[in-house]
């Protein structure tokens, strides 16, 4: 995983914020703002905004780039469907 991270999290970032800001305000329940990933191991991810950081959890333990699309993609599709 160590390997994957830098550029995994350049990936996020640049190309999906929005749904980066979506893990942080409605699975997480964050305010709105622009959050970002800062940190990826195979249990999850820290997501930061400012001075706060928060730890999104993964379904599953990751251990390759294809789990990690997975994992990443699964959280997006359950946070575009969470109605408040």
């Amino acid at each position: 995983m160590a390997a994957l991270e830098e550029r995994a999290i350049r990936h996020m970032n640049e190309d999906h914020g929005e749904a980066v800001r979506l893990y942080a305000t409605r699975l997480l329940g964050a305010e709105t703002g622009d959050w970002r990933v800062a940190a990826i191991d195979c249990d999850g991810c820290d997501l930061v905004l400012g001075e706060r950081t928060l730890w999104l959890a993964f379904d599953q333990t990751v251990s390759n780039a294809a789990e990690l699309r997975h994992s990443f993609a699964a959280l997006s599709t359950k946070a575009r469907a969470k109605i408040f």
